[in-house]
Parts: structure tokens; sequence; C-alpha cells
């Protein structure tokens, strides 16, 4: 009888010594085997700016189609966003290269300054008017994980030349704080789908709990922090979220734990649970971790936007905005949200091009960062802009390509997406509708009223408000690199919305917002 590790109760690991029993002699087995009970040793990270997933041999994303007539909109093609990507992506990883453990374009870090200064830059390369960089003070401190560590300690019992094992990818949930480092026995508790079993000793030993997120980790994002509360109010001194994802990434999601709380990838948390299983199959003694964090939390800190405009023959104004900022390399989450708004910036400033209604391009800040929300501070800074303002578009992870979870390999076509329209307006679903007929654009094909993220920041305005988003598998991970990105899915998505921006650029107003 076999123990499926990623399925099953919380009550599944103990019940492998009523299974199994105890070994006659661990000693003995210790000396027969070799480290870590004969288990492959985790990865660890990697290089983190490389894909955690291989791709099949001879992958090719789903090519695109461009209607006839069409192929002089070059501005739109994947040859020129793709390096603008390739920019973005590289002002994370030199946070990195500069010795950051939690790297990333975090609004109030200078790689954050340094994106937005270059966007800046970007649009007066392009022809846009009245650039602008507009910066404001953030308004709460925030937290930030220096340093950390997670260690399995070795035991010669588990098998000779049983040595200490970093979990590389493991990861601190916000608002996580250890005065000192602590070590502990491990205790299995089960998957956040069941509930918490009271019973379950888990008083003085760090606790872990298994998640299965059906697309990103954002899906278990209530469940996980209510069993981890809950284990905390028994007595573990810390909690282990296993991310059960393909490869071995850090995952940045989760607040407020009640407690010290650290994510860790699927390989990693394969090697722990399988470690705890055999521990307890063969009568020993469970194994220890050591948990190590060091945080800060950051005050006086400084948020910008970029800011440039396109002036259209009407006085109305239509923002479009893509935030700047993100996690890790952050290529879908948004650099491909910002590639693709200096594409459309570069289309409608071509006098061909030009719209009936003003655009103002906004490469917004702090959609990572507490206190700085980009928008909202945007709307307080410009209220000329504000007051003229007849709708809001929102470009955000964009171009990523599928994920499927269950065999771990890419798709040849994007994460499908929400397009999301705040007031339901009957010709902005048929304006969205006409363009995912015409390009192909990976938006499911119902359009909720549901706007989440940046788009709340412009909720003052009272105008109807547009985007597309997905939280996928790779959403708020390490894995959000360069080559998940689809060339001809940014392609598809930049001339969507050029179509998008130009049809309700010139609606009459009571079509937009009846």
């Amino acid at each position: 009888m076999k123990l499926h590790l990623f399925s099953g109760s919380r009550a599944a690991v103990s019940l492998v010594v009523l299974l199994f029993g105890f070994a006659p002699s661990a000693l003995a087995q210790a000396q027969a085997r070799s480290s870590w009970f004969g288990l492959p040793a985790p990865p660890g990270l990697g290089d983190p700016h490389r894909s955690p997933v291989a791709f099949e041999e001879n992958f090719a994303a789903r090519p695109v189609g461009v209607p006839d007539g069409e192929e002089i909109n070059t501005a739109l093609e994947a040859r020129g966003i793709l390096p603008d990507l390739e920019t973005i992506v590289g002002f994370s990883q030199m946070s990195r290269a500069e010795g950051n453990q939690m790297w990333g374009r975090i609004t109030g870090r200078p790689a954050a300054a340094r994106t937005i200064d270059w966007v800046a830059g970007r649009f007066r390369e392009t022809g846009l008017q009245d650039v602008e960089v507009q910066s404001f003070a953030s308004t709460e401190e925030m937290w930030w994980p220096i340093s950390w560590e997670v260690r399995l300690i070795g035991d010669p019992a588990y098998g000779e030349g049983s040595e200490d094992v970093i979990l590389e990818s493991a990861f601190p949930t916000a608002g996580s704080e250890l005065a000192s480092p602590i070590t502990a026995p491990l205790a299995y508790a089960g998957p956040v789908s069941e509930p918490v079993d009271p019973t379950l000793e888990v008083a003085g030993k760090i606790a872990v709990q298994l998640l299965r997120p059906q697309g990103g980790a954002y899906s278990e994002r209530g469940r996980t922090v209510e069993a981890a509360r809950a284990l905390i109010a028994n007595g573990a001194v810390a909690v282990l979220n296993l991310v059960e994802q393909p490869g071995n990434m850090h995952v940045r999601d989760f607040s407020n734990c009640g407690g010290p709380c650290f994510n860790l990838g699927g390989a990693d948390g394969t090697f722990l649970l399988s470690a705890i299983e055999r521990a307890e199959r063969e009568g020993l003694t469970p194994p220890l971790a050591r948990l190590a964090l060091q945080t800060d939390m950051l005050t006086d800190l400084t948020g910008q936007n970029a800011v440039g405009i396109v002036p259209g023959t009407d006085d109305g104004i239509l923002i479009v905005n893509a935030h700047a900022d993100g996690w890790f390399d952050a290529a879908g989450d948004n650099g491909d949200g910002l590639a693709v708004l200096l594409a459309l910036a570069e289309h409608f400033v071509d006098p061909e091009n030009q719209p009936v209604r003003t655009l103002v391009f906004v490469a917004s800040a702090g959609h990572h960062s507490r206190g700085m929300n980009g928008p909202s501070h945007f709307v307080q800074m410009n209220p000329d802009i504000a007051a003229r303002t007849e709708m809001v578009v929102n470009l955000e992870h964009v171009a990523q390509l599928g994920l499927d979870t269950g065999d771990g390999r890419f798709l040849t076509t994007e994460q499908p997406m929400n397009f999301g329209i705040s007031n339901q307006a009957p010709y902005l679903i048929d304006v969205a509708r006409r363009g995912l007929e015409r390009y192909g654009f990976r938006i499911n094909p119902t359009f909720p009223a549901n706007v989440p993220g940046d788009l709340g920041g412009y909720s003052s305005l009272g105008v109807p408000r547009v985007q597309a988003i997905h939280a996928g598998p790779l959403y708020h991970t390490s894995g959000d690199v360069l080559e998940s990105i689809s060339g001809p899915g940014i392609e598809r998505a930049a001339r969507f919305f050029a179509y998008f921006i130009r049809e309700t650029a010139r609606a009459p107003r009571e079509w937009i917002d009846p």
C-alpha cells in the first residue's frame, strides 16, 4: 500500500505507521541507505530568471492573425514590443544582481524608480506631450523581508550523510516576524481544503500544510490563511505552506497568518513531506527545521507615476493605465501590460491614428506596495484630467502562456483572462466581443462587472472602467519570467486594445456610459 503524498486527509501521514509498522532497527536501515532516506535532493531555486517549467520540443505559441489592411500598424508588432518587455524585466533582474533576496520592481525601491524614469523617456522618444514623472509620498509603512532561510536539519538516523538541506524556494508571507531563529519539529497538518483537526498535536512545532491551487496561489488565499491562523492558535510556532505547483518557485502570496509563515515551492514541498512520511513510517523522530527571518518596516518611501498625453480632437479623456511594478522578474505581472502600453502610445501618436478623445497614458506605481497606490495618487494630483475623464482602460497580465498544472507543461495559447466592464454597458461589451472575434485575444466570452486591482484607484472618477486580467499559476511567483510570455500573445493584446480604444474613443459618451 502506498501513500500518495499530495492526496488524502490531514490524518494520512499518521496512518502510515499503522499501515507499514515500525522499522525493527532504525540504525540498521540508516546504515543501509543513502542520505535522507534515499530521497532525491530538491533542486534548489536554480536560475530564477529562467522558466521553472520545461518547454516541449519544437514548442510554438499560436500565431497571430492580422486582419487585412492592419499590417501597416507596425507599432503593434511583437518584434517591437518584446525588446521593451526585455528591458522592463531587466530592471527587476538588476535588483537581484544588487544582492536583494527579495527582488523586483517594487514601488519605493530603486528598481521601480528606474523603470518609471525609463518609461517617461520612452514616452518622450515616442512623441507624447506633457510627459511627467509625478512623485508622491507613501501614506503607510511597508513590511519588507531582508533575508530569510528555511533549513531542514540533518540526522544520521535518516541515512548516512543526511546533512542539513536549505529549502531555497522558501518565501516569508507578508507580516511574518521572527525575533530570532527558531528550531522545532515538523508536524504535518494536512491539506487546507479540510478543516484543521483540533486534536492534532502542533504545540511547539512547525505545522506543515498543503495547498493545491487550481490557478495561482491567489485562489487559495482565504482558506490557507484561515488554516494557518488556526494552527498558530493551537500552539504551532510557525507554519509552512507547501504550494503544489510545477517546478520550485518562490511564491509571494498570503499575509497576516497569525505568526511566522513561509511558502515552499513544489519540489521543496515534495521533499519535505516525503521526509516527514518516511520518518514516521520508520518510527523515527520527526525532522527538525530551523527558520530564520530578518525584516524591516520601511517608512518615508516615495512612489512615481509616468504620464504622457496623445491629444485628441475632443475635450473628453480616456485614461490607459498599466502598473509598472511587480514581484521578482514580473514579466507577466505586469511587464507585458506595460510593454503593450508603450506600443499603444506609439501607435496612437501617429497622426494617421489620432483618436477623438484625448488619451492619457499612465504607467502607475504601487500595485504591490501599501500606501502608494499609483492610480489613486494620479487622480488626486491631476484634478483637471480627472474632471474630463470619461473611461479608464487597464492593461494587466495580458500575454502569459497558459500552464497545465496537471502535467506541468506550457500550452500554446495564452492564460485565459477575464475582461471586466464595470458598468456593463452593452456597447462596451459588443466592442469587446468584436475584438475577441477579430484578433483571437484570449479573454473569456463573458464580461463581469468586477474589476479588481488597479482600477480601484480610479473608482472615485465614477466612469466606466475596463480591463483584461488573470491570476494564473505563475501569478506572484518567481516563475513569472520572460520565457513565460507569448510573443504572438503580446501582439494579439496590442492589436485588441488598439481596436478597443479606437472604437470607444470615438463613440458618443452615452454609448460608453449610458
